[in-house]
């Protein structure tokens, strides 16, 4: 199977080529979609999409984002390459890899993680160890609770009493 850069050529050299294939999904450059997005196998986002993004129950699903490539919602996947920008937590039950031009306004839940130096997170990074992402948010939500029902002044006062 030809690829169009075999026929156009890469004019970036810098930018490394993502293998796709031909049963990959695109959001191009000029597109604008609203909505989530379920996929299977590969997802490259290069334009703008309003609304999550899940794989389904592929262990070797990736969602590629590139530089130009914006996501307002949650990103869920195997495996994800975040080039551009993300506004929502970003799950993966195996590996992520944060480029210099990423920048990530919310969580990130990762097994790996690869990050390269300028990139920005807003957020916190949060080892997996095994755990799905959605125990892990209840977790917090938890902790967060239970930390402004009793502050730390108030359990020294009651210890001491």
């Amino acid at each position: 199977m030809m690829k169009i850069t075999d026929i156009i050529g890469n004019n970036n050299p810098k930018e490394k080529s993502v293998a796709m294939s031909g049963k990959d999904t695109v959001v191009g450059v000029n597109a604008q979609f609203t909505g989530n997005i379920m996929f299977s196998q590969n997802l490259k986002i290069s334009g703008t999409v309003k609304g999550n993004i899940d794989s389904n129950d592929d262990n070797d699903a990736q969602v590629v984002i590139d530089q130009s490539g914006v996501v307002e919602g949650d990103v869920t996947a195997p495996v994800v390459i975040l080039k551009g920008e993300v506004n929502g937590n970003v799950h993966s039950t195996n590996k992520i890899v944060i480029d210099a031009s990423a920048l990530i306004t919310g969580n990130v839940y990762y097994d790996i993680l690869e990050m390269h130096g300028g990139a920005t997170v807003n957020g916190s990074l949060i080892r997996n160890m095994g755990k799905t992402a959605g125990l892990l948010e209840k977790k917090i939500e938890k902790d967060d609770k239970s930390d402004k029902s009793t502050g730390f002044l108030q359990s020294i006062d009651k210890q001491e009493k």
